[in-house]
């Protein structure tokens, strides 16, 4: 399992600037809706703005930057 979770975040880690801040935003958007449907809430419009946002901000802010 762990060296499953190195490979990943080893993965992730080697996307771009952009590839990286796009796929943190539709997981946490993905992440968002699932829980809204499981809940019985849709929450379409909120997963989307968060994902969104979650976009722009890991975007701007970098965090792989080395």
């Amino acid at each position: 399992m762990n060296d499953l979770y190195n490979r990943l975040d080893q993965w992730l880690r080697n996307r771009s600037r952009a590839e990286y801040a796009l796929l943190t935003g539709a997981m946490t958007a993905s992440i968002l809706f699932g829980i809204g449907v499981a809940i019985g809430r849709p929450l379409g419009s909120d997963a989307m703005m968060l994902g969104l946002t979650m976009t722009v901000v890991y975007y701007w802010l970098d965090p792989n930057a080395k």
